[in-house]
């Protein structure tokens, strides 16, 4: 398959299973609620029986900033271990979602709530240990570039090599972004692999994918760059009309909301996208080659 034909009929696939949106922007939905019911709380404790509130409609007010920040310390100090909290439960739900997307883009035919739901139950278990395999080898990226980082300010700290030190510190970022986008192929194939072929054994079929993606890294990496130029394309929209609309009157935050819901819609679209294409590449590549040997026909003189 050429990329034009995987991108086309990745994109197709996700229209056709358009309806699974709904779920991801209603996790996302629940995710951002939880975390704005205690800053509502906050707010609505503090401006209810104020007239301040009035004039924070139509202009900001940095002194009130600081004075909330006093007033609730203790309550804005648990916000981050909320966070950490809701990271992890985002990533085991996400594992869910993901198994169920697989399975129905696996097999078109079965395309059904239920179908969702039951390859994301059956395929939760492996995938999570797969991620907790890869939150390690995501770790170590990270280390290694700050190994990497402290080699340059060791060899460049006794030079005056303006130029040097900015194209090694660049080169450094650059690699950091090639070496999380391999991750995330690795990690993305692995899951498809796990889901397409019903296996269990996660460490093994990670190695495996490690070795398929080796021999066709081009094409793979290639489409997976496509999409996720798309998706950034989609983001700088998003900034630029940002730009445009202004944050006062309050009626305009009520647009730049519903820019932001078709936002995240987006990038959830963007997302089906990358395992709808991945699968077909996965499926492709790994397909069985049967040679037909034509039959000889008896010729009757």
């Amino acid at each position: 398959m050429t990329v034009k034909e995987i991108l086309t009929l990745g994109a197709r696939t996700v229209y056709y299973n358009k309806k699974f949106v709904i779920l991801f922007w209603g996790m996302n939905a629940a995710g951002a609620l939880i975390l704005t019911l205690p800053i509502y709380y906050i707010l609505a404790d503090n401006l209810n029986n104020s007239i301040l509130g009035y004039k924070l409609l139509n202009e900001y007010d940095f002194s009130w900033l600081l004075q909330i920040k006093f007033l609730y310390a203790k309550n804005i100090g648990q916000f981050p271990y909320l966070l950490y909290v809701l990271t992890g439960i985002y990533l085991l739900v996400q594992n869910f979602f993901v198994g169920g997307l697989i399975a129905v883009f696996h097999n078109p035919q079965k395309n059904h709530i239920v179908d969702f739901f039951y390859g994301g139950v059956k395929y939760w278990l492996r995938l999570t240990r797969l991620l907790l395999i890869v939150l390690v080898l995501f770790y170590l990226a990270f280390k290694l570039n700050d190994i990497f980082g402290n080699l340059i300010t060791w060899y460049y700290a006794g030079v005056e090599n303006a130029m040097g030190d900015f194209l090694t510190r660049s080169f450094r970022y650059v690699f950091l972004l090639f070496l999380i986008g391999v991750l995330m192929i690795f990690s993305d194939y692995t899951k498809i692999s796990l889901v397409v072929n019903d296996r269990t054994k996660v460490l093994k079929e990670l190695l495996e994918v490690i070795k398929l993606t080796s021999v066709n890294f081009y094409k793979i990496f290639t489409v997976f760059v496509i999409v996720a130029l798309i998706g950034g394309l989609g983001a700088v929209v998003y900034n630029l009309l940002g730009i445009l609309i202004p944050a006062k009157p309050y009626y305009y935050l009520i647009l730049l909301f519903v820019l932001r819901q078709m936002l995240i819609i987006f990038r959830l679209l963007i997302k089906m996208l990358f395992y709808s294409t991945e699968i077909l590449i996965y499926k492709d590549l790994t397909a069985k080659v049967i040679n037909v040997q034509p039959e000889e026909k008896e010729v009757i003189t």
